[in-house]
């Protein structure tokens, strides 16, 4: 259910002017689908343990999605232009703390 609804909002676009702006708009963004603490970490999830339960997988799962998923919305949030400047990064803290720098 969580995934339908974050595709029905659309984030904040920037485009390169107002920084500042668009950083605190994409931060809401990213806390209401839960996806800031991906940003902030920058961690991968823990590996899991030898013979995890079912619970402990889907969880992994979960995790290793929102990392995926928070990058894609930073790549839905930006315009074609400030994406090539982007675009190398491989983790969301990584394209997150670039943009941060550069503008």
């Amino acid at each position: 259910m969580a995934s339908s609804k974050f595709s029905s909002l659309s984030p904040p676009i920037f485009s390169g002017d107002n920084y500042p702006v668009w950083a605190i708009k994409m931060k809401a963004y990213l806390r209401a689908f839960d996806l800031w603490e991906a940003v902030e970490s920058g961690r991968d999830p823990p590996p899991l343990r030898a013979n995890p339960t079912i619970a402990q997988i889907k969880q992994d799962s979960e995790d290793t999605a929102k990392k995926y998923k928070v990058l894609s919305a930073i790549h839905t949030a930006i315009s074609d232009t400030i994406f090539t400047r982007i675009m190398a990064c491989e983790t969301a803290k990584e394209a997150w703390d670039k943009l941060k720098e550069k503008f």
